[in-house]
């Protein structure tokens, strides 16, 4: 049977309940919504996002964020859709993650209605029903109401894959001829670094963010230009990382810290795009340029061997990361991962194209 065959007969079952603990057997299905795809996934054999236990909604859409589309001319039946809270909570509610059984249909401008398969509390747990999907001009998906009788569209983004047949691996995130699997463990630690990512680096088949997502997977990433400004309490808690500021050591973004948000101390943002286009993030928002900023202290070249670095100071999104938190573990997955780059693309292309780089390494 396939997803929706299975779901199907879930629905059927005489006994449903909303828990966050997941059973299934002959009679009975409980579960909450991440639970409801934990149990299917792991019915098809498939692996659950970062190789976690017991994934949660955060993690389904970190995932579907870096394999997927939020775009709602890609949507199809069959397809896993989620979102997420920015600010995740000690335990509970971390975001909504479904399935959709039909195509979307055109209710009006730019509100679409879909039937999908997901577990609620409202509906005590696994149910098949109709939401609402609103996009803006461009067809991007930006908000959903979950309930017909609620009123307010809760507005956030929106990420959608199909689970079977995927050229992706889900337990890493990056194509299966790629898989990282194995190589490191994810951290259940919430870090105080949000990536500020160019939507370009996010269609690229593979990006470094995966391997972030793999040791840390409720790393929180927002994809667009330009951002929203913060209030101006929020503003003097955030630091960006970025060339030329003040030269700080490793380890300086510590762990722990959205856990309880009114703690929060510093907020880190870092920008994930070309140098070029990271310029160009700063000069389209302003508040982002004038923030306090943070310098990594440097004793080596950058290891991203297969992107022609820029200068001796330069360092890759997923390098600044693991530099910030501290983190060896994912500096070690991220040199693993260039080793396997380069032996993909074979000794001898390796020498002859990067050869003149600043970074360049024949070991």
């Amino acid at each position: 049977m396939n997803s929706l065959e299975v779901l199907s007969e879930w629905d059927s079952l005489p006994s449903k309940s909303f828990t966050r603990e997941s059973h299934v057997d002959e009679l009975a299905i409980s579960c909450d919504c991440s639970g409801l795809f934990n149990l299917l996934l792991s019915h098809l054999s498939i692996t659950l996002p970062y190789r976690l236990s017991r994934p949660k909604a955060v993690h389904y859409f970190n995932l579907l964020q870096e394999i997927g589309s939020n775009k709602i001319s890609t949507l199809k039946s069959g397809h896993l859709l989620a979102w997420r809270k920015d600010v995740l909570p000690s335990s509970g509610d971390t975001g909504h993650v479904l399935m959709l059984e039909s195509e979307p249909v055109l209710l009006r401008d730019k509100v679409y209605s879909v039937s999908v398969y997901d577990a609620t509390k409202r509906c005590d747990g696994v149910s098949k029903r109709s939401i609402e999907l609103h996009t803006n001009e461009q067809g991007v998906l930006i908000g959903a109401k979950l309930h017909q009788d609620e009123s307010k569209v809760k507005r956030m983004p929106i990420y959608h894959a199909k689970i079977e047949g995927s050229r992706y691996c889900f337990g890493c995130a990056l194509p299966h001829k790629m898989c990282m699997c194995g190589h490191v463990e994810a951290s259940k630690d919430q870090t105080s670094v949000v990536i500020f990512r160019h939507p370009e680096e996010r269609k690229k088949t593979i990006s470094t963010v995966s391997l972030i997502k793999q040791r840390f997977p409720s790393v929180l990433v927002k994809d667009s230009e330009v951002f929203p400004e913060p209030r101006a309490k929020e503003r003097e808690q955030q630091v960006l990382i970025f060339p030329g500021g003040d030269i700080v050591e490793a380890g300086f973004a510590q762990l722990n810290m959205q856990a309880e948000a009114k703690s929060l101390e510093r907020q880190y943002i870092l920008i994930d795009a070309t140098w070029r286009k990271a310029k160009k993030i700063l000069h389209l928002n302003p508040w982002l340029a004038e923030l306090p900023r943070a310098s990594l202290s440097l004793d080596k070249l950058s290891n991203y061997l297969v992107r022609k670095v820029p200068s001796e100071d330069a360092l890759s999104t997923v390098e600044t990361f693991a530099s910030a938190v501290g983190d060896s573990a994912l500096t070690t997955l991220f040199d693993l991962f260039m080793q396997k780059q380069i032996q993909m693309i074979g000794a001898d292309c390796y020498r002859q194209n990067y050869a003149g780089h600043i970074n360049y390494s024949d070991d």
